[in-house]
């Protein structure tokens, strides 16, 4: 579903060479990448459409779109989005479009059967521990530690802690923290003891009052910057949002330790995908300028300073490390103890079973081992299909 539809980079007089059409995924950080797209416009003579559009309708709306013949040029969208490369027609990326200052291993983000098919943009994409310091003077290290804080807050009318509870993304970093993994390459590993930690931890959190399960992404997102919650679990894309609306009061941590283990939400990358085949198109020639640019030093300097999205650009990442306030100290520091996201095609499938089994779970219908059994075999039946 389009959002939005924005034409940028009229210029008096200018016959364009192509007319690209781009598609974000995401509300934050848009007016940054239009003003970007406005430039990019304005030095290559290209007119891009910039179309916005919501992360949980991205898949199925570039599926159709490939289906219908009007398919975006390009997209900028989570890694993982690589795992409808087949149906969505991706192009396979040549490694020399990739520029040489982008870590190898995050190229890994971006590969599905060992074939590149996505161009890192942005890395991060991984959730860390916001807090208010007008509540919190020292930040929890431990869930025992919020627990033990939780009636302070009580008697101050505040909740404890808020995020999107029900979202997979997040509780996905529970089963990664008691040793699980999504998928191992091409394979789904949802049937895991680690799973039915996750699940009963996960469930212990709400029983106890520390969490509502009824919160959505209002809990860690509004509320907290309302001042109606001291914690929140949220994505290096609040930042920006957070810093403008705290200032000062923002304190950023990593997620607490469950006993002596050590938090490991996922991360990604944020790549750009072509599909319809793009890049064999006769746009090619644009979009390998376009490619450039956002890799450029200059784009990505703009992208961390004005939306604190972090660079793929490995010089600019340490002057960042090196420069590094406490806040930005421990977003790095979480995103080191991420685990990055398979864009394997199983990894949806992934997605899709473990949301099942968690809803079951979640409403009483199932006990823990069940509910990993039902994620398990959904997941495997959903990617034996999209096999087919």
């Amino acid at each position: 579903m389009r959002i939005l539809l924005l034409l940028l980079g009229v210029v008096w007089g200018t016959s364009y060479a192509e007319q690209l059409s781009f598609i974000y995924y995401r509300e934050q950080g848009r007016a940054v990448f239009e003003a970007i797209m406005e430039q990019f416009s304005q030095q290559y003579h290209h007119q891009v459409s910039f179309h916005q559009i919501t992360s949980e309708t991205l898949k199925p709306a570039l599926v159709k779109s490939v289906m219908r013949g009007t398919a975006a040029d390009v997209v900028f969208a989570p890694s993982d989005i690589i795992g409808i490369a087949e149906q969505a027609k991706f192009s396979e990326v040549p490694i020399d479009l990739v520029d040489p200052n982008t870590p190898k291993e995050l190229l890994h983000t971006a590969l599905n059967k060992q074939k590149l098919y996505g161009i890192p943009i942005l890395q991060g994409n991984h959730l860390m521990l916001f807090y208010n310091r007008r509540y919190v003077p020292s930040p929890a290290k431990t869930w025992q530690d919020l627990l033990a804080q939780k009636a302070g807050f009580d008697q101050q009318g505040i909740a404890t802690i808020g995020w999107n509870y029900t979202e997979m993304y997040w509780f996905a970093g529970f089963y990664n923290t008691f040793g699980g993994r999504m998928t191992r390459g091409q394979e789904v590993t949802l049937n895991e003891p680690a799973m039915q930690d996750a699940l009963n931890f996960y469930k212990s959190l709400s029983n106890r009052g520390l969490v509502s399960a009824a919160c959505t992404y209002d809990c860690g997102y509004r509320d907290f910057i309302e001042g109606k919650v001291a914690y929140s679990i949220n994505g290096e894309w609040s930042i920006a949002d957070f810093e403008r609306r705290l200032g000062d009061d923002l304190g950023i941590a990593v997620i607490p330790k469950i006993g002596l283990r050590t938090f490991k939400p996922l991360s990604s990358s944020l790549v750009l995908v072509f599909p319809n085949n793009s890049l064999s198109s006769n746009k090619a020639k644009a979009l390998n300028q376009l490619i450039e640019y956002l890799q450029s030093e200059a784009v990505q300097q703009r992208l961390y300073q004005e939306a604190r999205f972090l660079p793929v650009n490995d010089p600019l990442l340490k002057q960042i490390h090196s420069h590094a306030s406490a806040n930005e100290a421990a977003m790095l520091a979480q995103l080191a103890d991420a685990v990055p996201m398979s864009a394997e095609g199983a990894q949806s499938s992934a997605w899709l079973g473990m949301r099942k089994g968690f809803e079951l779970f979640n409403k009483g219908l199932v006990d823990a081992a069940r509910a990993s059994r039902y994620m398990q075999t959904y997941a495997e039946r959903d990617y034996k299909q999209s096999q087919q």
